[in-house]
This record gives structure tokens, sequence and C-alpha cells, in this order.
């Protein structure tokens, strides 16, 4: 499937991708875990943006969010991860970056780094980063919301090719960052989005663990929560149309 084709198909299905995110959302929003074998981004929340976080969460929100591919020294991220919370005059993309390039230091063993790419420091250094700075403008690095992203980027700039994000070549995290602002503003236009948002927002005050519970986090939160859902819906989506467009092996 062309750039166009896939474009075109992308617009005519927005709706759906944005309900199937806002489903995706709620789910990890909810709070009350008990029987759940992965906890909800409200536990990570809670606890990574007041320097909370303990052990035992860093083992299960690194096999959670898919970044356990490394022997990780988690007492010694922990220390990294209760810091991010308050660091002054903390950016986006060099945080993230900084984040990135300190995490193999923690390995239990050095040989694992080697299987360690750059691609997944980041996408721990990102994720990380949106639970732990929940008011900062952080977005996820994800191999799904990449895909999606450079076929965003490419029809607003008129290109034949989809953007390629990679830590290797010239679109990094930076690039894909500024894309994403860029994205998130247009989807801010759209009432379907907003109204996600809306609904996002109240389901997670909802499934607070006590009514007294104060608010997760501001607007911003959960506009970039969800716009990381729509995106991986729409990765997904890309995928889906170009292996439907494969030839049959048989």
């Amino acid at each position: 499937m062309n750039l166009k084709a896939a474009a075109v198909r992308l617009d005519e299905e927005k709706i759906y991708n944005i309900r199937r995110a806002l489903s995706e959302a709620c789910y990890w929003g909810r709070a009350i875990e008990r029987n759940q074998r992965k906890p909800s981004d409200q536990r990570w929340v809670d606890n990574f943006s007041n320097g909370k976080a303990t052990l035992e969460d860093l083992k299960r929100f690194f096999p959670t969010y898919q970044i356990h591919r490394a022997g990780w020294n988690y007492e010694a991220i922990l220390d990294q991860v209760n810091d991010l919370h308050d660091k002054e005059n903390w950016t986006t993309v060099e945080g993230i970056r900084e984040l990135a390039k300190s995490l193999p230091k923690d390995l239990e063993d050095t040989k694992d780094g080697k299987s360690l790419k750059d691609g997944d420091r980041t996408s721990a250094a990102s994720k990380i980063a949106m639970f732990a700075r929940p008011n900062d403008d952080v977005f996820i690095w994800d191999r799904l919301a990449r895909v999606a992203m450079g076929v965003r980027a490419a029809k607003r700039d008129g290109a034949s090719k989809a953007v390629r994000y990679d830590t290797k070549g010239p679109n990094k995290y930076g690039s894909f960052h500024s894309d994403c602002l860029v994205e998130l503003k247009v989807e801010l236009q759209s009432k379907e989005f907003n109204g996600a948002v809306d609904d996002f927002m109240a389901f997670t005050t909802f499934a607070r663990a006590t009514r007294n519970d104060p608010s997760l986090a501001c607007r911003s939160y959960f506009e970039r929560r969800l716009f990381d859902k729509v995106l991986v819906c729409e990765g997904v989506r890309i995928e889906e149309l170009r292996e439907a467009e494969r030839p049959s092996k048989s």
C-alpha cells in the first residue's frame, strides 16, 4: 500500500481508531489491581511522579512495557526513576536522551548491553518519563507509533515516502517528538478526539481507588496518553493493510 492510500484509509477510519484507543487507554487507566496481572497506568503515575517507586514497581513495570530485554539492576535504576520527577530545568528531548544514555550503566551484566539497542534505551527512557513527569510534553518512542507518525508526517510535508524514525538516522527522538507536537495540535482541533479525552479523564476519575483521591494528572497528560494509543492503533492498522496486499505464499 502506497503512502497516499495509507493516509486516506487512516482518515476514513479515524473515528474507529479513536474509539479503539479510548478503550485501550481506559483499560490501562483502571485502578483496582486485585487479580490483575499487570498494574494500571494510575499506579505508575501515582508512584513515579511522586518519587515513591519501589523495587517491586520496577520489576513489574519493565516487563509490562516490554523493556526487559536485558538484566536490569533495579536497585540502581530506582534512584534514577525517583529522582526524575523533580529535576529542575529538565527538558523532554534532552532529558530522555540523557536518561537513555545512562540506563545501560545499570545492567546486571554489561554483556547484556550489547543486545540492548539505542531504540530500546530510548523506549525505556520515554516510558519512564511519561509517568514520572506527566505534566511535561513526553511522547513514547514506540515502534508502531513511529510507523503511524511516519505516514502522518510524510502526508503533511507532501513527501512520497513515509518518514523513518531511528536513533541512528537523521530522524531521532527529537524529530519524532517535534512531529508528535504538531500532530497532537491537529487532533485537538477535532471534536471526536477532544470528546474521547473528556471520556478518558472522566473514567480515570471514576476509577480512582477511593473517591477522595486527587486528580491523577493535568489534561495534557490525558491528551498525550490517548494520542499515544491512537498512534499505536494506526500503526497496527497500517501494518494490517500492508500485509493484506502482500502476495500469498501458497
